[in-house]
This record gives structure tokens, C-alpha cells and sequence, in this order.
């Protein structure tokens, strides 16, 4: 395993960084696959997208730096690799917890993150967002690690900030961290940004990045033409708070005006699947809705060039960062609507339709509007060209937010399309 490390960091072992040591709490992947992927330089054919992890491989790798790379994927796994590590660790269950138990869960999965930082003598912890309580990491700096937050989510849906009373304590916890612990943080939005920067009480610098493309992937998908039946695409996953219901409802209020001249394509599976399905066959709208389930890459990309347009309709219960499913949209020439708690409608700017938060009804007045209007649906198609840079220029992308994060480059120029 060394060896093929080293064949492919080339210079890594002679970097001017190599007394940095960071521990990577990555999230709920198969980091093992993952890395043996990135060192193979294969891409998963169910990944539309650069994965976020690949980008951190190549970061450690490009300046030498020492890496132990945890996810907490069901199936427990370690390999080390030179002096780095890769660990697949799962947390104590992986059942759904709730009261003091999942809180003591995530107390406990945050202590041996830091054991293993210790451990490891790491000098760094990037750790991703849903990892564990981000005050629980405050021990870190008790050992003189310091933490860099990754935000893939908002900390809550814009607009909506915690309101119960267990959701405000940790808000307080988690504002006392920032402020003391936190000198620097990232994040996939400039919402994640502006969260960041009221938690912190402006203490905490951020780092913006995107999520990364490949555009040849998308280069043979035909220019959208807006004819009858007007095709809207959902990709993600089928859950209620995504807001799959909600297109069942915006897909009966227009069959209900207009029938048979919008048609739905449902990418992607989840725990709503079969509810979804059954209640699709209870309206009668088999032939208005289309569910695909997970698709390989280039189904997915086939349906991307046969649709007119993305729905993303986020409910205001979930913590969206910046949904993949928007950048992969402009890419591929289409724009979007969604609301604001997608936080995508700064980046996204001149390609998107805004949309009511949690209201149906006005997804469904927004999309049959932009049916009878070619101008501006044409005007959208041209913005997604410009929109869509920011998504597909490594320059933006995670490796170099952590060489502006860690390293103190501070090229931000990457971002500038989106202004």
C-alpha cells in the first residue's frame, strides 16, 4: 500500500508541510472504497461528481501531509498507508436514537475521535458536518489540535433557527466553541458562511468551495428546447424532507389546469420510496410521474438532457448546504427551481427560479408561468453557462479551500463567477 502512495504523491515526501499531521472526519462513506478508488484513479460510476474525499486525498497528498482518514460507514475497516491511516468506524448503532441516548452516542463518537488524534499526534481535525456535536470537539484544543469545521450543511434551514429547548442549549454550546476554539472553518455555500459568522460572532474565518464536476461528462447533452411536455427532474434523495411530496401535489395541481403538458422524473431512492410509489398510484399519475430509482451515471446524465428543468423543493426540516443536484443542473444547461432553503439561489444567480419555501402551489405557479414565457426560459438556459463555472474550476473546489484554510493561500478568485 505504501508503495502505491508514494508512486502517486510523487513529491509528497519531500513537501515543506510534512510535519502536518490531520486527522479527517469525513462523514458516513465507504472512505476505505473511496481511497482505493482515488489511488486507482477510478472514478464510481454512481458518482455524477469529483467526491469530496478524493479532494482531500489529493491535498494530503500534493504536500506530504500525514492523514487519518475516519468515516463512520457501517462496516468497520482499517488500513494504514505509509504513515496515513484509513478507518471505516462505525458509531455505537446503527439504529435510530433519540432523547439522551443519541446525544450520549454522538459525546462518545467524538471522544474517540479525539483518542485517535492524540494517537496519532495530528496537529490538525477537519471534520465534517454531521459528524458529531461541534462542541464536543472543544477537547481538542486542550491537546493543541486545531479543529477546522467542514460544513457540507447549513447548522439549520435559513430562517428557521433552532426552537426547542434541547436545540437552543446546543446553539450555545456550540457559539462558545466557535467563538474560543475555531480560528478557521469551511463550507460548501455562502449561507454556511453567513451561519458560521453569527455563531462565531464573526471570530471564525471561512472558506468557501464548491463541489466539483467533471464538464466532458455533460458535454453531449443536447441544449433544452421548450416544448410540450414540459419535463421537470428531482435528483436526490426520496424523503419527506426533501420535499418528494410535495412534487406529487405541484404534479396534481397542474394536471388539474393542464393535463397531459408537464411530466415529473423522479431520480433516486430513500426511505419514502414505497410510500411515494403508492401514493403516485393512488392519484392516478403513473403517466405524469416517473420514478427511476438510483441511476448509474450515465442514465442519470441521459435524463438530465431529456429534462427542461430541476426541481429541488427543500422543506424547511432539513439543513441543506448546497445541493449537488443544482450544480449538476447548470452543467448540464438546465435551470433550477427551488427556494431559498436551498441556499443556492446566490450561486446560482440568472439560472434559477425562486420559489415560496414549503408551498406547492407556488412551485406549480412558477413552473406553468415559465411553460408559456420561451423568453425567459431561454434567458435562463444562457445564465447556467456562467453559472456553472464555479462548479467545474478545481480552483474552487475542496483541495484548495484547504490550502487557503491551512496553508494561508488566500485565492478566492476561483468563487468570482457567482458575483
Amino acid at each position: 500500500m505504501e508503495t502505491e502512495l508514494n508512486s502517486r504523491s510523487g513529491h509528497a515526501a519531500h513537501s515543506q508541510n510534512s510535519s502536518m499531521r490531520i486527522l479527517s472526519a469525513v462523514g458516513p462513506g465507504d472512505v476505505i472504497m473511496a481511497h482505493r478508488d482515488w489511488k486507482n484513479a477510478v472514478r464510481t460510476p454512481s458518482e455524477t461528481s469529483i467526491t469530496f474525499s478524493s479532494q482531500e486525498f489529493d491535498f494530503f497528498s500534493k504536500h506530504g501531509v500525514a492523514f487519518w482518514a475516519i468515516s463512520c460507514f457501517p462496516r468497520a475497516e482499517c488500513i494504514n498507508d505509509g504513515d496515513s491511516r484509513v478507518e471505516n468506524r462505525p458509531r455505537a448503532t446503527t439504529v435510530a436514537l433519540g432523547g439522551l441516548n443519541y446525544h450520549w452516542v454522538q459525546l462518545r463518537y467524538a471522544l474517540s475521535l479525539l483518542v485517535s488524534a492524540v494517537r496519532f499526534r495530528a496537529t490538525h481535525a477537519v471534520i465534517d458536518s454531521g459528524t458529531t456535536h461541534w462542541f464536543a470537539l472543544g477537547l481538542f484544543r486542550l491537546f493543541g489540535i486545531k479543529v477546522h469545521p467542514n460544513f457540507h450543511n447549513v447548522y439549520w434551514p435559513v430562517g428557521h433557527p433552532p426552537q426547542r429547548r434541547i436545540g437552543k442549549i446546543i446553539l450555545r454550546l456550540d457559539s462558545f466553541f466557535f467563538r474560543l476554539c475555531v480560528d478557521s472553518a469551511l463550507g460548501v455555500s455562502p449561507s454556511c458562511g453567513q451561519q458560521i459568522g453569527e455563531i462565531s460572532m464573526g471570530n471564525t474565518r471561512f472558506f468557501d468551495y464548491r463541489a466539483q464536476f467533471v464538464r466532458g461528462d455533460f458535454g453531449s447533452l443536447p441544449r433544452p428546447r421548450l416544448v410540450s411536455p414540459m419535463r421537470i427532474m428531482f435528483a436526490g434523495r426520496v424523503e419527506v424532507s426533501k420535499g418528494v411530496f410535495d412534487i406529487l401535489r405541484i404534479c396534481e395541481i397542474l394536471e388539474g389546469r393542464r393535463p397531459g403538458q408537464f411530466v415529473f422524473d423522479i431520480c433516486g431512492t430513500g426511505g419514502a420510496s414505497d410510500l411515494l410509489a403508492a401514493q403516485i398510484k393512488a392519484a392516478r399519475l403513473g403517466n405524469s410521474i416517473t420514478l427511476h430509482g438510483k441511476l448509474m451515471r450515465p442514465a442519470l446524465l441521459k435524463v438530465y438532457g431529456d429534462s427542461h428543468l430541476v426541481i429541488v423543493p427543500t422543506r424547511s426540516t432539513f439543513c441543506e448546504g448546497l445541493p449537488m443536484v443544482c450544480a449538476e443542473a447548470v452543467i448540464a444547461g438546465r435551470p433550477v427551481i427551488t427556494s431559498l432553503l436551498s441556499n443556492a439561489l446566490e450561486a446560482l444567480r440568472g439560472a434559477v427560479v425562486e420559489a415560496r419555501e414549503d408551498d406547492p402551489g407556488d412551485y406549480a405557479a412558477k413552473i406553468e408561468a415559465l411553460a408559456d414565457d420561451p423568453v425567459a426560459y431561454a434567458a435562463l438556459v444562457r445564465h447556467t453557462a456562467m453559472a456553472s463555472v464555479q462548479f467545474t474550476n478545481p480552483q474552487g473546489g475542496l483541495t484548495y479551500a484547504l490550502e487557503r484554510c491551512l496553508l494561508g493561500s488566500a485565492d478566492q478568485t476561483a468563487l468570482e463567477a457567482e458575483a
